[in-house]
Parts: C-alpha cells; structure tokens; sequence
C-alpha cells in the first residue's frame, strides 16, 4: 500500500510542479506557452513566428524570395519555423544559414531575421524581439540579437 502512495503523491507532485519547470523554459528560452503541456497556454496569445531571409551577392543585398528554392530547401524552412516556434532560442538557425548558403552559391552571406510577438512579463504589453543572425561563406557566424 505505501508504494502505491508513493507513486500517487509522487505524479501528483509532477503534475503540480510541471508547470513551474515550463514557466521557466519559456522565459529563459522563449519557448512556445502553447507546447509542453503546461497551462502558460491559457494566458498568453499564440502569435506565429516571421522569418525573413537576406542574401547578399555581387548586386548587393536582397530579399530571397523561398519559392525560388527547391522543395527540400522549403521544407526544411518550414520545418525550422514549427521547431523555432515551440523551441525558442533553443532551436539554432546555423543549419539553415549554411543550407541556404549551399543551395544559392552567389550569395557571400545570409542573414536569418527571426520576428517573435510576445507579451513581455514585466509591461503586460506585446513586445517584439527580432534577432539577426549573419552566416558568411568561410567566415565567423554573428549574432545580434534586438
């Protein structure tokens, strides 16, 4: 009998202290409210990730319009909003930069622009955070952060 209540007050304790643990990777890493079963869901908006792509080439810089790539390549970015989305921060973009990189071999760098709307914690006001981050053909990987 003791087992058995251990094991109850012991998922009890899970379930009560879960979303204490969600809290905190949302706001450390700016996760999704509305993914890991927590009820952060209920009092925020679920507001969509914007991406932007920037190549600069010979021409300068511009705008890659994602139809132009090949379907593997579209997917894949798809695939890094839905991750960004739910993941925050802790889904890197590096990969998408050097993808991006190979599938258009005129471009000399990319910037991935991340467009996030928030409810900032402390105004109680929606907030936007758009961080920048540059990948250079045989160079250094930059992050500005906004």
């Amino acid at each position: 009998m003791t087992a058995k209540r251990n094991a109850v007050v012991g998922i009890v304790l899970a379930v009560a202290l879960w979303p204490l643990g969600q809290h905190w990777l949302v706001t450390r890493y700016g996760g999704d409210p509305w993914k890991l079963g927590a009820f952060a869901m209920y009092a925020t908006p679920n507001l969509p990730v914007l991406m932007a792509v920037v190549g600069t080439g010979p021409t300068g810089m511009a705008v890659i319009d994602e139809t132009t790539l090949p379907a593997w390549a579209q997917q894949r970015l798809d695939r890094f909003r839905v991750e960004r989305l739910a993941l925050g921060t802790l889904r890197d973009p590096a990969d998408i930069g050097r993808m991006l990189l190979t599938v258009r071999p005129d471009l000399t760098s990319v910037d991935v622009l991340i467009q996030r709307t928030i409810l900032d914690p402390r105004t109680a006001r929606m907030a936007v955070a758009t961080p920048r981050y540059v990948y250079e053909r045989g160079g250094p990987t930059s992050v500005e952060p906004r």
